[in-house]
Order: structure tokens, then C-alpha cells, then sequence
């Protein structure tokens, strides 16, 4: 009876409190009833398309139509907040109003943007050049040392390859629209670090205020001689006005080997080269007895046949600290700041410290004269391994059936090299380089319209090198000495010091004449250059741990050395700048070098360029169409750019004598010769270029630069055969000519919708480079240049699969050696041709039947970028990557059982009678045959790869006034996370850049420190 009368009771509450809620609820539905219409306007009254509506404190929003017209639903009293990019946002309080007229007014510092240019700045949207800037804001808080690496992937027709990630060396090799040159001239752009030459890695990446990058001839031609590999720009960060603010960012983290060549046990090892050896000799080279032996050690100790563990076993951390102050008074402004960096390797005793000491000042002395006075110091200390390229050799490489130890020795490893020992006995290599400069500038300005700047930059840099090496004793298992790695322990001491003299004396005019706008720069400039080398070097230590010349012995082995170079660069050079109602804009450049690198004759030439540039959106046919075409720029461009680093010498007309001595009757005489021509006539190499391009802003959120873009580069050293009955080489001569051309595309969004952020980028370009001219002669055996054909090509055999039985083997060409079922199998293709040019096969595979079979220079390469932001959270991915270049490896690293290496993992896909689909040929320690330089072991070197990824934390406004800071932001970071390739496994991509080989490419080998990934957590503060 009681649950009878309660049920009712409590379904009649249930009931109202269900009324209740849904008069509340249709109450709050009618409060949010209210229903807004707009139309949003520009200064010209006409609409903006795309302009975003929110309902301020909300994430209720919307986006005007093609008409400008948007309706929203709100709150009755809500707040409006209308924002479009390259317009001031506005504000607008409903009350009772239920339709809108809102006008937009243009963002006037968005229009003024500038971009730095040759010798001064210039309105983006009046840039007639190809121009990448690339703001310092898009790289900082990434754990980059070298700042040549930051610009991997951030701009079009902008090449970043990088070999290692060693401490202090990781520094990338930048080639812009393709590669110009070869045989050892130099493709290097030239840097120049707030408008006077610099090293690009030693500007720390948190002084960075931009980047530009000038690519083609129009942009760079002002630099003349100097420009022809393009020209980077960087300005570095100066004090704000007007207010005064301390800064703190720093990182600390930890570095491990993206990619290492994984290695197989010691039972693995013995049984795959039993199986070689059958193949080769027909018996075994490990009895059971041996195998039992090495199974009793390895399971008593297995970290002492870890040769991987034992060799990686450093810490690997990294940290990085920087602090500036920017502070002003009425006249003078000053930012210093300290910068500290550290690496410790991902091997033992190896690292990397630096430090950064800057001072960018500006002083306004009166209302027409100005001074900069910048002063900055830079240490940096760099330790080695001696001969870390053998640790590095032998890591995937040292035969995991010997031990690091034998009874506590150490083992002989590999014909007695211990990299384990080297790395903690074997000495060291420690390089020093310090660098003063100061940057003194006075401009003065009689009137509004003219300038007059003078400069005054001094440098000195010093690079010292101790190398260690010593001598290592190994041991048998009987505890007998089976032989040190190195026979003896010696020092070779090096130093250069470098001095550099920069001045400059600049005047400027701008002047305006109705709708006629003319800048006119003119300029002179002077570079000098000093270099000093001494070199000393004994051996035989009687106490090696005193690591001093003086402590070797002084003998007949001991030796030294030293030379001296200088140049001089003398340039007088200007820029016409004019445009037509800022619609037409022409741009004309010159500039005259004359340097002591050639003969009087050679030494004076010019470089002119010219660009055009055509506002289409400023035109009166475009006005009905500018609210969703925002801007809308052709350009087009011409010029000429040289190259003065040509050769390995300062003076390539003159070949250097050769000084020794010569022993005739008892007696030494001092001898001098000559043993190689020389060539007088020898000038620097020209490029020429021409290039199209189109700028434009679409709906306000998409940016756009496209550019196509055609170069030649004549005059390029080339040995040219002479006769023989000289006596002597044959010289240099300007010869060979090299082709690129190419195409740009860039694609930025950014938009913002209530309080979330949204950036997204892309980047892609392609060259096709070529050697149109080489006189018909080649270079190269492996790394190819010839005609036809990409500077850097691959030159071999091309494979045609594996010979699956005798019948083949026999039915096919001789080749190399006694060929077995499982080896290579190569196309003949020498020979006589057919009627249609087909070759015909000769029988026979010899070094006639080579071809260019691969490229390395990356034809394509991208980046994307994805930018989130959400209150005080942050992301930031970007991904960088080669859409098509070739790599190769050869010998231990990738073919199984040469030179007795380990086996990886991977190779042991082999061939055998019941494997015939395998990837890699029979096991051989003897064949000549698949030993041959081919196509069979290039890979694909293309790849993508997660460059960085970046989370952060923007701590609130009412968070950090309590802390009397501006603001706090916490950040996690990883770079370098991950990389996708279908490359060889356990090496990077990257690995043939070598920045140190003559043409920045050295193929085949391994034997490098590693690419690293890092992950880190860092701290940035502004007080």
C-alpha cells in the first residue's frame, strides 16, 4: 500500500522536474534566438570575403559570403569581434541592433611589411627578385646548434643536406636552385651576418631576427662576384623601443643514433661465413669445437661481444642556455646577451661547448646622425676521437664472435684495431676556434631623403687543432701481445689565424615626383683577407700522457710547416629602384669587382641584373575582385653573377713550386720546381640567369610564390688534355658549362577562428641540373661527371638480376672472376651499334659497359608545416624530405662478408639453391665479381622525415604578473623523430654529403658519426 502511494508521488516529481528543465531549457534556447545580419566592408566599400564573425568569449562563429554578408545567432547583449587578415580587428556590442553595416580598416603594418635585401630593405610587396624571408620566430626553441640545418625544408629552392650529427660538425650543406660547379670550385652561397660576410653556424639560432635568401640574379647580383650559389641574409635580433625586457630561453636533452647498422650474433657470424667459406674453398672455417668455445664465453659475459653497446655508451646529453637584455634610453639602445651551448657525444669522450658573447648597440647621436657599434665573441671547442672515422668504420662492421676483453686485455679486434680501446685509450683531436668582430656603422641624414652610411667591420678568427693519436697494445688470449693499431704515438699540432677587413661607404636617395617613386643606392666597398698556417709534428713519446711537442722525440721524423695567403676585393656597385603608382616596378643592379685572385688583365668585371614587376590587384579592373584576390604580383628578372672561389688555391693562375731537395754526390741540394702549367688567362666563372615569377594573397588567408627559373654556368676549371712534350701537368682552364633549371612553389594558410590558431605550409621545388659542356672528356670513376648527365652523377655496371644456374652463367658475357649461380649478373651493352642505335653486345663485361646509373642531387625536395594554437597551447610539426635522389654504399657496408664484416640483419636474405628469390647475392669472401661498382647496390635516397615536433604551454596573463614576468611558455620538443626510406637499413639518406669532399659528395663509404634524433624540454621567460 505505502510503495503504491509513493510510486505516484515520486513519477508527479520526476514529471515536473522534467518541465522544470525543459522551460529552462527552451529558455535558454530563446535567449540564443537572437539572430544577427551583417555585411562587412573595406575603405572602398566593397566586401570582404571570408571575414571571420565570433561571438566573443565563444566558439560560435561565422564567415562572410561572397558578398561580405554573414548571419550569426547570439546571446541578446553579446560582443562581435570581426577580424580578416591584413585589416585591424573591430568590436561591435549587439544590444538591440539586429542588422550591421561594419567597416574594416587596413592594417598599415601589414602593407609596410620589409624584407631584407642587398644593402638596405624594401616593401615586400615591391620585391621584383625571388626573395625567401624566413623569420626567426619559425625557428627558435629548436635544439639546433648549427644554424645552416634550420633552414632544411623552410624554403623553396633551398637544398640542406646534412651527412652527421656529431657535436659541433653538424652543420648542413646549402646549395640554392641546384649546384653551379664542380671540381673543387666552391657552391657555398655567400652568408652575410648584418651586411658583412660571416659563418652562418656561428650566430647562435636565438639571435635571429630573419632571413632572407636571395635566389636569383636580380636579388643578388649587387654582391657580384660573390653571388653566383645565391646570397643569405642575416639579421640579427637589436633592443625594441621604448621598452626595457630581459630574456631567458633554454633546453636540456638527450641525443641517440637515428639509424645504426644492426649487427647479428657471434653463432650468427660463424655459421654465415662457414657458409662462405664452402662456397669459396669447400671447408669450414669454424670446427664444432670453436663454436662450443665461443657459446661457453658468450653466455659467462655477453656485454663483452657487444661491440654496439660498448661503442655508443655515451651520455648523449645536450643543453642550451640564452640570455638577452634589451634596454633603451632616449638615445641610445642596447642589446647584449650570452648565449651557452654543450653536447656530449653518443660515444665517450666526445663533445661539443660553445660560447656566444654579443653586443648589438645603436645610439642616436641627433636627429640626423645614427651609429650601430655591435661587438661579438665566439669560443667554440670541439673533442674527437683521433681517428674516430675507424669507430665509426667498424661499428657495424667488427665480427661479434671476438671479444671487446680477453682476461681483462684488451682483444685484437679486427688486425688489432679495438675501436672500444680508441674510444677510451687511443688519444683525442681537439679543435679551438675563437672569433672577435666588430660591426661600427655612422649614417647620417642631411635631409629627409638622403643617407650617407659608413662602415668599419674588423675579424679575427682563430682555428687550433691538437690531434693525439696513441699507440694501443692488444692481446692474445694467452695473454701475449698480438700487435698495437697504432705503431707509434704522436701530436700534430695545427693553427690558422684569419684576419678580415670589411668596409663600406653607402649613399641612398629616395625621392617621389606625383606617382613616380625612385631609390637610388650607391656604394663602394673593400675586403681584405689574411691567412697564416703553422703546422708541427713529432712522434715517439716516451710519456704519452704529456701532451706537448716538446715531449716527442726530437729526430729525424719530427716536421713542420707553414704558409701565408691574402686576397683583396674592391667593389663599386648600385641599385635604381622605381615604380609607377606602386603598380609598374623596375629594378636595375650593378656592380663592378676587381680582385687580386687573377692576372690585371682578368680582374675587373662587371655584373649587372634587371627586374620587373607588375601589381595587377593595384589595377582598376582588378578593384571588383580584391576582397577575395588580395594581391596579385607578376615578376620577371635577368642578370649575371660570378664566382671568385674557383680552385683549391687563392691564386689560380699560378701554379704553386714545389720546394725539396735532391742528393747528388753525397751532397743535398735544395731544389725548386715547376709541375704544372699554369694559366694566366683564367677569370671567374659567370652565371647567367632569368627566371619568371607570381606573388599572391588569396581570400587574405592563402599566400602564394611560384617561380620557374633557368640558369647557366660558364667557365667552370676543367683539366683539358695538352701536350705532353711540355714536361708538365696540364692547367686549369675556364672550359665546362653546367645547366639548371627549375621551378618553386610555396603555400602558406593562416587563420584564426575565436581563440584557435591555424598555420599551415608547403614547399616544393625542382632542378634538373646538367652538364652541357665538358669539352667530351669525363671525370670520375664512381662519382661521375660527364656530359648529359647531373653534376654528381653515379657511374657503374648496370645489374640485371642474379644468375640462377651454370646454364646462364655460361650462356651469358665473361665477367669478373669464377662466377658461381647467385652472382650478380651485368647487362653487356659495349659494343657496336645497330641501324636503329642500339647497342649490340660485345661478349664481354668490362669498364666499357658503365653508364651514369643514378644522381645524387635531390630533384625534389619539401616541407610542410602544421602550426596549432589554442589558448596558451601550442604545436608546431614539420615535416621535411627528397622526393627523388639516389645513394650508394658498397664493400662491408652493405655487401655480406667482405673485408670479414659483421652481418647485419638484413643480409641475410642471401642466395643459396633454396632461396633464389633472395636480395642479395651467394656468400663469398673472394668474388671480384659482385664487388663491382653497379647499379645493384644504389638505393633510392629519397625520404620524408618528421624533422620537429614542438608542444607547448603559454602559462596565463594572471599566472605570471604574480611573478612580475611578461610571460612564461614550457615546451617539449623532438627532432629529427622519425625518418621513412626505402635507403639501405641502419644508414641515413643524407650519408654521401660530405661537406669536406671537393664536390660536397663522397660515395661508397659508412664510416660516419651518425644523424641523431633529440628529444628535449625547455624553458622561455621574459621578465
Amino acid at each position: 500500500m505505502m510503495k503504491a502511494l509513493y510510486a505516484p508521488k515520486v513519477f508527479q516529481y520526476w514529471k515536473a522536474g522534467l518541465l522544470i528543465i525543459s522551460l529552462l531549457f527552451c529558455h535558454g534556447v530563446g535567449l540564443a534566438q537572437n539572430r544577427i545580419s551583417g555585411v562587412v566592408l573595406d575603405d572602398a566599400k566593397q566586401p570582404v570575403i571570408g571575414a571571420n564573425v565570433l561571438e566573443k568569449g565563444t566558439l560560435n562563429a561565422a564567415s562572410t559570403d561572397l558578398e561580405g554578408k554573414f548571419t550569426i545567432t547570439v546571446a541578446p547583449g553579446a560582443t562581435l569581434t570581426i577580424s580578416f587578415i591584413g585589416y585591424l580587428s573591430k568590436e561591435v556590442t549587439v544590444g538591440n541592433q539586429t542588422s550591421f553595416t561594419i567597416t574594416l580598416e587596413e592594417d598599415s603594418q601589414s602593407l609596410e611589411e620589409v624584407v631584407v635585401v642587398g644593402y638596405g630593405t624594401q616593401k615586400k610587396v615591391n620585391l621584383t627578385g625571388a626573395v625567401s624571408a624566413i623569420g626567426g620566430e619559425q625557428l627558435e626553441r629548436r635544439p639546433i646548434v648549427s644554424t645552416s640545418n634550420a633552414l632544411q625544408g623552410v624554403a623553396p629552392g633551398v637544398t640542406v643536406t646534412s651527412q652527421t650529427g656529431a657535436p659541433g660538425a653538424d652543420e648542413g650543406q646549402i646549395r640554392i636552385r641546384g649546384i653551379n660547379s664542380f671540381g673543387g670550385s666552391d657552391s657555398n652561397p655567400l652568408v652575410l651576418i648584418d651586411g658583412v660576410p660571416g659563418l652562418i653556424n656561428q650566430v647562435d639560432i636565438n639571435l635571429i631576427e630573419s632571413i632572407s635568401v636571395l635566389k636569383d640574379a636580380a636579388s643578388a647580383a649587387i654582391y657580384g662576384s660573390r653571388a653566383a650559389n645565391g646570397v643569405i641574409l642575416i639579421t640579427t635580433k637589436r633592443a625594441n623601443k621604448g621598452k626595457t625586457e630581459m630574456n631567458y630561453r633554454g633546453y636540456t636533452g638527450w641525443q641517440s643514433a637515428t639509424n645504426i647498422p644492426k649487427v647479428t650474433d657471434g653463432l650468427t657470424y660463424m655459421r654465415v661465413f662457414n657458409e662462405a667459406n664452402m662456397n669459396d674453398n669447400g671447408y669450414v672455417l669454424y670446427d664444432d669445437a670453436a663454436i662450443r668455445d665461443f657459446e661457453q664465453k658468450y653466455k659467462t659475459n655477453p656485454d663483452n661481444f657487444d661491440w654496439q653497446k660498448a661503442i655508443l655508451d655515451g651520455s648523449g646529453f645536450t643543453q642550451n642556455h640564452f640570455v638577452s637584455l634589451s634596454a633603451n634610453s632616449d638615445k641610445i639602445r642596447v642589446m647584449p646577451s650570452f648565449s651557452y651551448i654543450s653536447q656530449d657525444g653518443i660515444i665517450k669522450n666526445t663533445g661539443f661547448e660553445r660560447y656566444i658573447l654579443r653586443n648589438n648597440m645603436d645610439v642616436q647621436v641627433n636627429r640626423k646622425l645614427s651609429l650601430k657599434l655591435d661587438l661579438s665573441y665566439t669560443k667554440g671547442d670541439r673533442k674527437q676521437i683521433a681517428n674516430e672515422g675507424t669507430v665509426w668504420n667498424y661499428l657495424g662492421r667488427m665480427p661479434t664472435n671476438i671479444p671487446i676483453r680477453r682476461n681483462g686485455l684488451w682483444s685484437e679486434g679486427w688486425v688489432n684495431i679495438n675501436p672500444v680501446a680508441n674510444i677510451e685509450e687511443g688519444g683525442n683531436r681537439k679543435v679551438t676556434n675563437i672569433e672577435f668582430q666588430g660591426n661600427i656603422s655612422a649614417t647620417y641624414k642631411p635631409v629627409s631623403w638622403l643617407s650617407f652610411t659608413g662602415l668599419v667591420s674588423p675579424r679575427y678568427r682563430t682555428t687550433n687543432s691538437h690531434n693525439f693519436i696513441k699507440s694501443i697494445m692488444t692481446y692474445n688470449d694467452d695473454g701475449s701481445e698480438a700487435g698495437a693499431s697504432n705503431t707509434f704515438t704522436e701530436l700534430t699540432e695545427t693553427a690558422y689565424r684569419y684576419t678580415f677587413g670589411n668596409y663600406q661607404f653607402l649613399t641612398s636617395a629616395y625621392k617621389t615626383y606625383g606617382k613616380h617613386n625612385f631609390n637610388l643606392l650607391l656604394g663602394a666597398s673593400r675586403e681584405t683577407y689574411d691567412e697564416k698556417y703553422l703546422m708541427g709534428y713529432r712522434r715517439d713519446f716516451t710519456y704519452d700522457t704529456y701532451e706537448v711537442l716538446a715531449a716527442g722525440a726530437n729526430n729525424e721524423t719530427r716536421d713542420n710547416n707553414g704558409t701565408h695567403a691574402q686576397w683583396l676585393l674592391v667593389s663599386t656597385f648600385g641599385r635604381l629602384n622605381y615604380d609607377f603608382d606602386s603598380k609598374y616596378l623596375f629594378e636595375a643592379n650593378l656592380r663592378y669587382d676587381g680582385t687580386s685572385r687573377f692576372i690585371a688583365a682578368n680582374r675587373w668585371a662587371a655584373f649587372p641584373s634587371f627586374s620587373a614587376g607588375w601589381r595587377i590587384t593595384e589595377e582598376e579592373f582588378m578593384s571588383g575582385l580584391r576582397n577575395s584576390i588580395n594581391q596579385l604580383k607578376l615578376r620577371v628578372s635577368w642578370g649575371k653573377l660570378g664566382n671568385q672561389n674557383i680552385g683549391s688555391s687563392y691564386y689560380p693562375f699560378a701554379d704553386a713550386l714545389a720546394i725539396g731537395s735532391i742528393s747528388m754526390a753525397e751532397k743535398i741540394y735544395q731544389l725548386v720546381t715547376q709541375n704544372t702549367m699554369s694559366n694566366p688567362d683564367l677569370k671567374w666563372e659567370e652565371t647567367t640567369m632569368k627566371g619568371i615569377g607570381v606573388d599572391a594573397t588569396i581570400f587574405n588567408h592563402f599566400n602564394i610564390t611560384a617561380d620557374y627559373y633557368d640558369k647557366v654556368t660558364d667557365g667552370i676549371l676543367l683539366t683539358l688534355y695538352t701536350s705532353q712534350l711540355t714536361g708538365l701537368n696540364a692547367p686549369y682552364q675556364n672550359a665546362a658549362k653546367v645547366s639548371n633549371k627549375g621551378w618553386e612553389l610555396g603555400i602558406n594558410y593562416d587563420n584564426t577562428f575565436g581563440d584557435f590558431k591555424l598555420g599551415l605550409g608547403f614547399n616544393i621545388s625542382d632542378v634538373k641540373n646538367k652538364i652541357i659542356d665538358m669539352k667530351g672528356q669525363t671525370s670520375g670513376t664512381l662519382l661521375r661527371q660527364q656530359e648529359g648527365y647531373p653534376v654528381n652523377s653515379i657511374f657503374g655496371l648496370i645489374a640485371d638480376g642474379l644468375y640462377q644456374s651454370q646454364e646462364e652463367i655460361n650462356a651469358g658475357p665473361t665477367q669478373f672472376g669464377t662466377l658461381k649461380p647467385g652472382d650478380i649478373r651485368y647487362r653487356d651493352i659495349a659494343g657496336a651499334f645497330d641501324a636503329n642505335g642500339n647497342p649490340i653486345p660485345d661478349g664481354k663485361i668490362t669498364d666499357d659497359d658503365k653508364v651514369v646509373i643514378g644522381s645524387t642531387l635531390p630533384r625534389y625536395t619539401y616541407g610542410m608545416n602544421l602550426d596549432l594554437g589554442w589558448k596558451g597551447f601550442s604545436a608546431n610539426v614539420f615535416f621535411q624530405g627528397v622526393g627523388k635522389a639516389d645513394g650508394y654504399l658498397n664493400s662491408h657496408y652493405v655487401i655480406p662478408t667482405v673485408n670479414s664484416s659483421a652481418v647485419k640483419t638484413w643480409q641475410l636474405d642471401y642466395w643459396t639453391p633454396e632461396n633464389t628469390d633472395a636480395s642479395l647475392p651467394r656468400l663469398s669472401t673472394t668474388s671480384a665479381n659482385n664487388t663491382q661498382n653497379s647499379s645493384f647496390w644504389m638505393k633510392d635516397a629519397s625520404y620524408l622525415r618528421l624533422k620537429n615536433v614542438q608542444l607547448g604551454y603559454t602559462l596565463p596573463k594572471s599566472w605570471t604578473q604574480k611573478l612580475s614576468l611578461n610571460s612564461a611558455m614550457i615546451y617539449v620538443n623532438g627532432q629529427n623523430v622519425f625518418t621513412k626510406t626505402k635507403f639501405w637499413k641502419g644508414y641515413d639518406p643524407e650519408i654521401a654529403y660530405d661537406a669536406g669532399a671537393s664536390d660536397g659528395v663522397s660515395l661508397g663509404g659508412g664510416n660516419y658519426y651518425p644523424q641523431v634524433k633529440v628529444y628535449s624540454v625547455g624553458l622561455d621567460i621574459k621578465f
